[in-house]
């Protein structure tokens, strides 16, 4: 699909939130699938970064914990892995833990990066649990690990994830952010027509590496509930405000502008055309 539209990129896995938002200001790359959070704290640092198209809308986590834990009463004064102080998923977690009855300090977050991390701190016994998406999770769960819920049962209205650049980038590349976006759109659309169920499988297991059964599993829960993956690439305006509203428990020193003046869906409209 990006091929169709002349583009050629070469993709990036950031270690970590921060280093990919640095990474983005700093103009080592040009696009970035990267958390809203970041992208407005990078803005009151002085940067000038614009969403131009969506990415993750309401992220599905399974907190995953050790196999001896049965209830949320038992994570009371644990250690749970979290990627880092500022992570958006740490809302998404205070929220479950306060839904079960647990306030915060009653519990203490370590920051141990990205997804393998965590569940390597979980297996490790290093912590009681961690936020893990998909098919990680159902790894997780088929080697004997627990679970406790779904970040979905408690947060609905949530953008995790958007696709930004910087701002004078996207003005004078106008032409090349527009045919991103389109090929970006028509994956979207190719992801939820259910004729193309098996190719995305395949595609599931290649990229995550993943065997069919947690591949067919993701599969099935994305497509149950239509908000992971934006349907033509959009984001999720009032979860984006949710999330610039809070920008106190995300740990933000400074209150973040108004999220409108970081969102630029122009490009976007072009490419739905």
């Amino acid at each position: 699909m990006f091929q169709r539209e002349g583009v050629d990129f070469v993709r990036v896995l950031g270690e970590t939130t921060t280093m990919t938002s640095q990474a983005l200001v700093a103009g080592a790359m040009d696009f970035s699938q990267i958390n809203l959070v970041q992208l407005l704290a990078a803005n009151t640092s002085g940067a000038d970064l614009v969403v131009v198209g969506g990415d993750v809308m309401v992220p599905i986590y399974t907190l995953i914990v050790d196999p001896s834990i049965k209830s949320y009463a038992e994570l009371k004064g644990k250690r749970l892995a979290v990627a880092g102080p500022t992570d958006p998923l740490n809302y998404v977690l205070v929220r479950m833990l306060e839904a079960n009855g647990l306030k915060p300090g009653e519990y203490e977050f370590l920051g141990l990066g990205g997804t393998p991390n965590r569940v390597a701190g979980v297996q490790k016994g290093g912590v009681a649990g961690a936020l893990v998406n998909q098919p990680s999770d159902f790894k997780a769960l088929a080697a004997g690990m627990g679970q406790l819920g779904r970040s979905t049962d408690y947060v609905d209205n949530f953008q995790y994830t958007v696709t930004g650049a910087r701002r004078d980038w996207v003005q004078k590349n106008k032409d090349l952010v527009v045919r991103f976006l389109r090929a970006y759109v028509r994956a979207c659309e190719f992801f939820y027509n259910p004729r193309n169920k098996e190719t995305v499988i395949r595609v599931l297991m290649e990229r995550a590496k993943a065997d069919r059964e947690e591949a067919v599993k993701t599969y099935d829960l994305y497509m149950q509930t239509k908000k992971t993956i934006p349907q033509r690439g959009g984001i999720d305006l009032t979860g984006a405000r949710a999330v610039a509203q809070n920008w106190k428990e995300f740990g933000l020193k400074r209150e973040p502008p108004p999220v409108e003046s970081v969102i630029d869906l122009s490009y976007l409209a072009e490419a739905q055309k």
